[in-house]
C-alpha cells in the first residue's frame, strides 16, 4: 500500500471505515487521501441550511461545491483522525447526478495514482443493482487495485 484513498459519505458505517483506513495508512507509514463527493442536490439542500444560518448571523457564506466537499473531508480528518500521526490530503469533488459517483471516485483515484480505495456500500438485491446501479460494484469492477468496502 502506497497511495490509499478513503471516500467519505453520510452513512452510519463511514466513520468506522474512515478510522480503519487511517489506522491502516498510519501503520503502513503512507499518507491518506480523503475524498468527499457532493451532488448538486446535496449541495443545494445544504446551501439552503447554510443560507438560513448566514441570515441569522447577518453574514455571507459563499462556497463552491468542490470547496464545500473539501471542508467536509477536512472535518472528517479532524474528527476521526486527529489523534493519529498521519499525513492527509483532502479532496472535494462535485457531481451533477448520483449516477456519476462511481466514475468520479475512479477518476480521482486514477488522477491521484491510488492503489487502494476504501468506501462504503449498500446491500442490494441483484435486481436492485440492475435498476438503481451500485457505486461500490462499479468501483470494484473497474478499479485496477484493491478495494475495501464496509457494507451498510
Amino acid at each position: 500500500m502506497e497511495r490509499p484513498i478513503v471516500v467519505t459519505d453520510p452513512s452510519e458505517r463511514a466513520p468506522e471505515l474512515i478510522r480503519e483506513a487511517a489506522e491502516v495508512a498510519a501503520a503502513a507509514g503512507v499518507p491518506l487521501r480523503v475524498l468527499t463527493i457532493v451532488s448538486q442536490q446535496e449541495f443545494e439542500n445544504d446551501a439552503d441550511v447554510i443560507g438560513s444560518i448566514a441570515s441569522v448571523e447577518r453574514t455571507s457564506y459563499e462556497l463552491e461545491r468542490s470547496e464545500y466537499a473539501e471542508q467536509i473531508a477536512g472535518t472528517a480528518v479532524r474528527d476521526l483522525m486527529g489523534d493519529l500521526d498521519l499525513e492527509t490530503q483532502t479532496i472535494g469533488e462535485g457531481i451533477d447526478d448520483e449516477d456519476e459517483r462511481g466514475s468520479k471516485i475512479l477518476e480521482v483515484a486514477e488522477d491521484e495514482e491510488c492503489d487502494y480505495i476504501f468506501l462504503t456500500g449498500r446491500r442490494r438485491s441483484p435486481t436492485g443493482k440492475v435498476i438503481f446501479g451500485d457505486t461500490a460494484q462499479e468501483v470494484i469492477l473497474n478499479f485496477d487495485g484493491f478495494v475495501v468496502t464496509a457494507m451498510n
